[in-house]
């Protein structure tokens, strides 16, 4: 099967940098790029975000719940326990971001990159990745219960203590992670590809005695 390119944030070639409260009109946020602040905005009103790029942005503890985001951003932000559940997210990137908690619980997430970013203990039951790449990050504690992952990846993470319970692993290439301990339910794990170490974890995680000879 071929592979599903995942498409980059579609962003015009200059954007004016303006403040948080400049850039905010009646719930939507467009053309413009947020650098070096502290956002301490929440709403249960969903955002609208298009076209924008926050660097060195400090979200703190941020509820944006139901909020859409299209060829967005975040570059070098801390995102720790914010809250992005049920939001819609398209052409988007996280960039050596902090996302310690973050709370992307039925969330619709498409053609978006967490690259270098730190996740420990991030939530994303029961949310929808599809053409999704976590490259080069940290997940260890994070929950990925009962959702769907398609023509997504995971490359070089650290991925222990991760809870993929009730998840499909189904054409998923683990074999590049690190893991100690992983919460996998066996029956979801058929397709998935692993190391031989790995394989040798899971089978142990199976009941199977295994034996070094």
């Amino acid at each position: 099967m071929k592979k599903t390119k995942r498409l980059a944030p579609i962003l015009p070639k200059e954007l004016e940098t303006c403040s948080f409260v400049e850039a905010l009109d009646d719930q939507y946020i467009s053309n413009c790029r947020i650098s070096q602040e502290t956002i301490d905005f929440s709403t249960e009103e969903a955002l609208h975000i298009d076209r924008v790029v926050f660097e060195n942005v400090h979200f703190l503890e941020t509820v944006w719940p139901r909020s859409e985001f299209v060829d967005v951003v975040f570059l070098n932000c801390d995102l720790s326990n914010m809250d992005m559940s049920r939001a819609v997210f398209h052409r988007t990137e996280f960039r050596n971001s902090k996302l310690l908690g973050t709370n992307f619980a039925e969330a619709g997430i498409r053609h978006t990159l967490f690259d270098e970013c730190v996740m420990n203990y991030a939530t994303f039951g029961f949310s929808l990745c599809n053409t999704v790449s976590f490259v080069s990050s940290s997940l260890r504690f994070a929950d990925f219960y009962e959702m769907e992952l398609k023509s997504s990846e995971f490359s070089m993470c650290d991925m222990n203590d991760i809870n993929f319970t009730e998840t499909s692993l189904k054409g998923i290439d683990l074999s590049t992670n690190t893991f100690e301990s992983i919460q996998v339910s066996i029956e979801k794990l058929r397709g998935c590809k692993v190391s031989p170490d790995q394989a040798i974890a899971f089978a142990r995680q199976m009941g199977l005695v295994v034996e070094n000879r």
